[in-house]
């Protein structure tokens, strides 16, 4: 019995140190890619990092206390945490990653080096830095020249979270196109795509500035806005358009959640969309649907 305990205990110990091994092994090989990456962009800023760690099983790489500078800058980005969970190439001469899924946690941005926004923001309630969080997740098809954007959300604690998706086609990223893209961009074709926000304080805040600057309270702000939806509803003949300003409206009186989804019966190339005039022409063409 004693002598199963021992064997039992001994092969614990080589598989705990042999997962720390591997771990830091691929830890060191983590970093080695990170330091590539980094001399990479060494001639536009300056990145420094206190430490990084990789999951042995799911692969994601963690890197804790980044600071970014631009290069001849004296500003500095503090950002607590990058986790790269998906970069694939798939081509070596791709000029961007086909595959990306990385997310930024803590990113420091200090409210003073926001120029003439600044006071404005500070009048909302926010004291000198706000902590934004940012992902990015996408998939691009060269094969079909299609990109699938599944995420890109940015938000902070006590202001809110932005989140949008969407399907390009026509879309041509290889390295002899992407330059030209600025005179092809309304040849790309536009499949769908879905914005939602989700408030962490953020409207009540602009809600009450506004009551104070107007010296109103709150209630009468949020029913002279309500007010002026309802009298656009009234007389708004098209019902899709009343569709619309009913989400809007919705919104105002339980600013919590927006959701605006954009769902064209076909592809419509942005060329298509920069020459409809009207408004609620883009609207229908959009097929856009509106809801709190």
């Amino acid at each position: 019995m004693k002598k199963k305990l021992i064997v039992g205990i001994g092969v614990i110990f080589v598989l705990t140190v042999g997962y720390l091994g591997i771990k830091m092994y691929a830890a060191n090989v983590a970093e080695a890619k990170i330091d590539d990456a980094i001399a990479s962009v060494a001639d536009y800023a300056d990145m420094n990092y206190k430490n990084a760690s990789v999951g042995l099983f799911d692969k994601n790489v963690h890197i804790f206390d980044v600071v970014v500078s631009p290069k001849g800058s004296s500003d500095k980005v503090n950002i607590k945490e990058i986790v790269i969970n998906n970069v694939y190439d798939g081509d070596e001469d791709s000029a961007i990653p086909s595959a990306l899924d990385i997310s930024f946690n803590g990113v420091e941005i200090a409210i003073d080096q926001l120029g003439n926004d600044a006071q404005k923001i500070k009048e909302l309630g926010y004291k000198d830095n706000l902590l934004l969080n940012f992902a990015i997740q996408y998939h691009y098809n060269k094969e079909n020249n299609k990109i699938n954007l599944n995420k890109l959300k940015i938000g902070a604690a006590n202001v809110g979270d932005l989140d949008i998706n969407f399907r390009l086609g026509n879309i041509d990223l290889s390295p002899e196109k992407l330059m030209g893209i600025l005179f092809t961009y309304p040849q790309i074709e536009l499949y769908g795509a879905q914005i939602s926000y989700h408030d962490d304080s953020l409207m009540e805040r602009l809600f009450k500035l506004t009551a104070k600057e107007q010296k109103k309270s709150v209630e009468q702000i949020k029913n002279e806005a309500i007010k002026t939806v309802e009298k656009e509803i009234e007389k708004e003949e098209d019902e899709f358009t009343k569709d619309v300003l009913k989400g809007i409206k919705g919104f105002i009186e339980n600013p919590e959640n927006l959701i605006v989804s954009i769902a064209p019966k076909k592809p419509l190339s942005l060329g298509q969309l920069l020459r409809v005039g009207d408004p609620k022409d883009m609207i229908k063409l959009l097929n856009v649907n509106i809801r709190s």
